[in-house]
């Protein structure tokens, strides 16, 4: 728990007398390093809360579903058929298909891409496989349209009698920019150096989560790896730089409202996004005056958006009707993996002070606690935000 304590105001008139003596003696020696705080502030250990559960799943490093297929080649004569494997492409985009040769006669198989079943009309470069090794074809070709093609095997040259045992994979990847839903896309435009930015419309206002990574080859198959990503405006003015990797499950979460929004992406790799989003209704009040009472045992919500000003807060009262330990638990969801928002408590007595009453809020929020009790009264609660680009939606319990 983050520890409070409080000094209480002076009652007896030598007290009184002694107060600004004492306050500047205190001053003196908090500059000169002899003072840390308080002689009774513990440094205890930061304690985390559940982080509000958004609708998503808790790894998204996933990859896309691939076409696959095992073919047998038998010993290739005059009247051998080839071996043709159809690959359905659902979007314009590019596809890419690996092979690889696990058995078979010694001799070279060509692998053709055809966009009719006859495999008349070409649509890439063959290439050659080795029979009998472990060689590894990887071939990347544009589909101008969604359609099905077609992948054909043929021995290159007569060969005995024998199988040539060939896996194949197919993935297939959008070449532009998509809208993005709560399903996986997988994008892939080359070498071209061209940034896409895809369109991203939240409905509410609330939570967005944005999921993605990159793929890198690993044989015929695929794995994850970090992606860069940027969050733009309607105007594609860039809002926050995002990492998304195995340090954060390839998130980043946002607190968004209502409105258009774009991800910047520039990458020669494959690589896939998709949005969570969770609505969020923000109770709390903007300025002191408007504070939000939450009772005893009660919660209240609070969002904090990545385009509100530095100068924003967000405001709570509680009260204590009796001398007690105050005690307020706060979960949340935020951009990054550092703490990015500050919650202080404030006292409504003036004469009335805490000190180590500021705490920083990360992503899964701390559990609030003074360390002795409390004079009762009413103290306020103030959320702010630490940088410029941090966001998130949280939840404030006053702990019975």
């Amino acid at each position: 728990m983050v520890p409070f304590v409080h000094n209480e105001e002076m009652e007896n008139k030598m007290k009184k007398r002694l107060k600004k003596v004492l306050s500047m003696v205190l001053a003196l020696a908090m500059t000169a390093g002899m003072v840390s705080g308080a002689a009774n502030v513990s440094n205890a250990k930061a304690e985390t809360t559940a982080v509000i559960n958004p609708p998503v799943v808790t790894d998204y490093a996933s990859l896309p579903t691939p076409a696959q297929a095992t073919v047998t080649l038998q010993g290739k004569s005059a009247t051998t058929p080839n071996v043709v494997v159809p690959v359905r492409v659902e979007k314009p985009g590019v596809v890419e298909v690996a092979a690889a040769v696990t058995s078979g006669a010694a001799a070279s198989i060509e692998m053709g891409f055809f966009s009719d079943q006859n495999c008349n009309t070409s649509a890439g470069t063959s290439n050659t496989m080795a029979a009998g090794s472990t060689q590894i074809v990887d071939k990347t070709f544009i589909a101008p349209a969604a359609a099905t093609y077609y992948v054909r095997f043929k021995w290159s040259s007569i060969v005995p009698d024998g199988a040539a045992t060939i896996k194949l994979v197919a993935y297939s990847f959008s070449g532009q920019e998509v809208t993005l839903t709560n399903t996986f896309q997988p994008v892939f435009t080359g070498n071209t150096g061209k940034t896409l930015y895809h369109k991203l419309v939240v409905k509410k206002n609330g939570l967005v989560v944005i999921c993605g990574n990159e793929y890198r080859e690993n044989g015929t198959a695929l794995q994850a790896s970090g992606l860069n990503a940027q969050l733009c405006n309607a105007k594609k003015v860039p809002l926050h730089n995002a990492y998304l990797s195995n340090l954060n499950s390839y998130t980043e979460k946002y607190a968004l409202k209502k409105g258009t929004y774009y991800v910047a992406v520039a990458s020669s790799q494959r690589y896939q996004l998709k949005a969570e989003t969770k609505a969020w209704k923000d109770k709390s009040g903007k300025s002191k005056k408007k504070a939000k009472v939450i009772k005893k045992g009660k919660s209240a919500d609070g969002m904090v958006l990545i385009n509100e000003g530095m100068k924003k807060s967000d405001w709570y009262k509680v009260k204590l009707t009796k001398r007690s330990k105050l005690r307020i638990n706060i979960s949340a969801a935020c951009t990054g993996v550092v703490s990015n928002l500050k919650v202080q408590i404030i006292p409504a007595n003036r004469h009335y002070t805490l000190i180590n009453s500021t705490s920083l809020i990360g992503n899964k929020g701390k559990k609030l606690a003074s360390r002795n009790t409390l004079a009762a009264g009413t103290y306020y609660i103030k959320v702010s935000k630490v940088t410029k680009s941090a966001s998130g939606v949280y939840r404030i319990k006053f702990v019975k």
